[in-house]
């Protein structure tokens, strides 16, 4: 998370720093003191479902025990029940209840209070049952309880909407985004965020709490969050966490840990089937619908998607460069096309070369393309058409071939496109030092993953944005624009010729084929944005990229034996961490 970001979570999320523990978890018990006295009310009324025996990490015992609040408390678990009449035996106005909460009929929630005396507009109410919270409360009509407090999944990224299917199997919560928009259709404000419980207030009350925002990305960043993203031929990748949190092991030597995933443990296709093809040599009606698609409102600081044309380019790069060239003041110079195809078709230097009078050198490795390639420039003075693999060692280099090919060390445009060792050969390009350089990146990769495949050409993952960012500041250059899977770079020298002021990578670019993974409760890993291997065009279901199977997918064990939670010690924090 950046400074900027940091800073401004900690700003709107202040009433965290009240987080003070009686019996709650991670402080819910200050929070709520504070939010409770902001809204001027000191002795009132408290539901909590999933109230397990009243004091383990109990958000209500405090009120109930301390300052005397009366309570509904509701736990379907009989053990746990138990244990909860004997936590409150003796108190006055506290009315539990043995059996679970549904989303209608006699066990609603509506329903449940109705046979209590406690008032319509209540003080407070606790949601904590670790899967159908949400469509509880959604369901939760006749009462307006003037504070909620949600317990949602603090590992689900603050811009992914999740919300288990009522009638799915497992135990799953909502994400932050999600419960907030369920709120705002009650009539409620989110005013803090607390270990993995949201805290909303009526809407009356929120002009009390002195946020300027209050939208999930500006309360909240997951914790441990894990990337994945995938290579050319179908390979899946994981960056940051590996861990399931909710699931442990003991090792070798006898320690607890947790169960960490592997690359190899989330693969949707065998080995055998992840071969990789180059994007031209088949039709992929999901590459096409999204080509040159960027919703220019998320990217604010590329500007120069404005001008996207293609004459033969795929994602508008034609007219950009020709934007670019413009305002450097770059005309009939000379260009390099590795991986140049049959020099026509997605092709960023046809124009150049035919329209423009621009002089170049076209590379391409592959059999069934070359003799087109050759054929569409044959007797074309100014052009030569070469076959070679660029390699970054050996008799093959791009500055060996560049050599050979009589280059100028100062050349206008560099053009970049192999589908998979696209860093490695810029970065082994050091005897010459293109104006304009454009690469092909993989789009499926967040913006904050710095990722670099082997500099192996017969390996086809390709590089991150990121990566490519990092590179080009190393070699003196600056991103200057960026189209659905191909970025462009300039002299970092000359970037203010083009009216570029801000090039932060998130203002520039959004992973087009992004894939957030995210883990519930019962250990099972669900998917969020694309939903298929792209370059196959195959849409896989969740289930097959579990990394355990379905019968170890379960929720965490409760405490060993209900009563005894005083006995946990670090027991507790291997199934609550």
């Amino acid at each position: 998370m950046s400074t900027e970001a940091a800073a401004e979570i900690a700003g709107n999320n202040a009433l965290a720093n009240h987080a003070r523990v009686v019996t709650s978890q991670d402080g819910e018990d200050g929070v709520l003191e504070e939010v409770l006295r902001r809204i001027g009310v000191d002795k009132g009324w408290c539901v909590e479902f999933g109230a397990w025996d009243g004091y383990f990490h109990s958000n209500t015992w405090n009120l109930i025990r301390n300052r005397q609040w009366g309570a509904v408390l509701i736990e379907p678990i009989r053990s746990a029940y138990e244990r909860l009449v004997e936590t409150y035996k003796g108190c006055p106005d506290v009315y539990h209840f043995n059996e679970g909460v549904d989303v209608a009929g006699p066990s609603s929630l509506d329903a449940i209070l109705g046979r209590t005396p406690i008032p319509v507009e209540f003080d407070l109410l606790i949601v904590d049952i670790d899967g159908n919270d949400l469509h509880v409360w959604r369901a939760f009509q006749k009462y307006r309880p003037k504070v909620v407090m949600l317990e949602f999944n603090p590992f689900i990224p603050h811009d992914v909407r999740f919300i288990k299917g009522l009638d799915e199997k497992g135990a799953a919560s909502a994400s932050l985004l999600a419960d907030c928009e369920v709120a705002r259709e009650k009539g409620y404000e989110l005013v803090c965020v607390v270990g993995g419980n949201a805290v909303f207030v009526r809407s009356d009350y929120f002009g009390l709490f002195g946020i300027t925002d209050n939208r999930p990305s500006a309360m909240f960043r997951s914790r441990y969050e894990t990337k994945i993203f995938q290579g050319y031929d179908g390979t899946l990748f994981l960056a940051g966490n590996r861990k399931l949190i909710w699931l442990h092991q003991i090792d070798q030597s006898g320690k607890l840990e947790h169960v960490e995933m592997a690359d190899a443990d989330i693969q949707v296709l065998p080995r055998a089937l992840r071969v990789f093809r180059p994007r031209l040599s088949y039709s992929n009606p999901y590459l096409d619908e999204h080509a040159g698609r960027l919703d220019m409102s998320r990217v604010p600081s590329n500007r120069l998607l404005t001008f996207q044309r293609n004459v033969t380019s795929e994602c508008g790069e034609d007219g950009i460069l020709g934007e670019i060239f413009n305002k450097l003041g770059i005309s009939k110079g000379c260009c390099v096309d590795v991986g140049a195809h049959d020099g026509k078709a997605f092709s960023c230097t046809w124009p150049l070369l035919n329209a423009q009078g621009w002089r170049g050198v076209l590379i391409e490795k592959d059999d069934d393309a070359f003799p087109a390639l050759r054929a569409a420039y044959q007797g074309q003075a100014g052009v030569q058409v070469l076959k070679v693999e660029i390699t970054t060692a050996g008799a093959s280099t791009l500055d060996a071939v560049l050599h050979d090919a009589g280059v100028a060390e100062r050349f206008d445009f560099l053009c970049i496109d192999v589908e998979g060792n696209d860093y490695h050969l810029w970065n082994s390009l050091r005897a010459f030092r293109p104006r304009v350089v454009m690469v092909d990146f993989n789009p499926s990769i967040s913006n904050d993953v710095i990722f670099v495949q082997e500099d192996d050409p017969e390996v086809n993952y390709g590089s991150s944005l990121r990566a490519f960012i990092e590179l080009a500041a190393e070699k003196g250059y600056a991103l200057a624009a960026v189209t659905t899977w191909n970025a462009i770079f300039v002299e970092r020298s000359r970037l203010s010729q083009l009216g570029i002021t801000d090039n932060d990578i998130d203002r520039m670019y959004y992973p087009i084929f992004e894939m957030k993974l995210f883990q519930s409760i019962d250990s099972s890993l669900r998917i969020s944005g694309c939903d298929r291997l792209v370059r196959h065009n195959y849409v896989f279901e969740p289930e097959q990229i579990q990394a355990v199977p379905k019968n170890v997918r379960n929720p965490p064990p409760k405490p060993p034996k209900v009563g005894q939670t005083e006995k946990l010690g670090a027991v507790q924090s291997v199934f609550f961490d």
